[in-house]
């Protein structure tokens, strides 16, 4: 084998390897109860957790903590009120409207416990994939504190091979975006209820 050759070889082996070492490490793991693969993340917030339903049930409150969003539009709230089962909303990362969009509807939402949300009609990403859906899980820890969980996941089982690899590696990112968002959803809320 040439200089050239082996060259170009180990290059391929270490890409490959830095491959295989993403997948294996990523945060788009094995999930609870019948999600089988998600990302997720969670916080504890010091308020009731029907004061944190609320406050996410709220497309508005999005401008304040989201550190991807620039602001969340809801479509259909004269059928149906925002945050509820149903309701359609778009979601903007520029103020202008443009660039990376995409829509979601709230499929479930069990007061005080959980929405699950699919997302469709991506416009302007990098990657685009079918099935995706996140969950806000609520659990009141007592009458005071809330565990509030973000994840995202595929609704359905039969993602394609190369939607899964991108998965994994986008999963870095989002998980870095849940914490963040998570932080700030704790402290917008907190705020919120020491002002009062």
């Amino acid at each position: 084998m040439g200089k050239t050759s082996k060259i170009v070889f180990y290059s391929f082996l270490s890409i490959a390897l830095l491959l295989v070492l993403a997948v294996l490490f990523s945060p788009f793991g094995r999930g609870k109860e019948d999600i089988e693969r998600n990302i997720n993340a969670s916080i504890e917030i010091d308020a009731p957790v029907a004061e944190v339903y609320a406050y996410l049930g709220n497309s508005a409150n999005a401008s304040k903590w989201s550190v991807y969003v620039d602001h969340i539009t809801p479509l259909n709230k004269e059928q149906v009120p925002d945050g509820m089962s149903g309701s359609i909303r778009r979601c903007y990362t520029q103020k202008d409207e443009k660039g990376t969009t995409w829509d979601e509807m709230v499929m479930l939402a069990e007061p005080n416990r959980k929405r699950q949300l699919s997302i469709y009609n991506m416009q302007d990403f990098s990657f685009k994939t079918n099935g995706l859906a996140t969950e806000q899980v609520y659990e009141a820890i007592d009458d005071k504190h809330t565990r509030l969980t973000f994840s995202l996941f595929y609704m359905n089982e039969e993602e394609r091979l190369t939607e899964l690899l991108k998965t994994y590696l986008a999963a870095y990112r989002i998980k870095y975006i849940f914490n963040r968002n998570l932080e700030n959803i704790k402290t917008e809320i907190e705020r919120s209820s020491s002002a009062q």
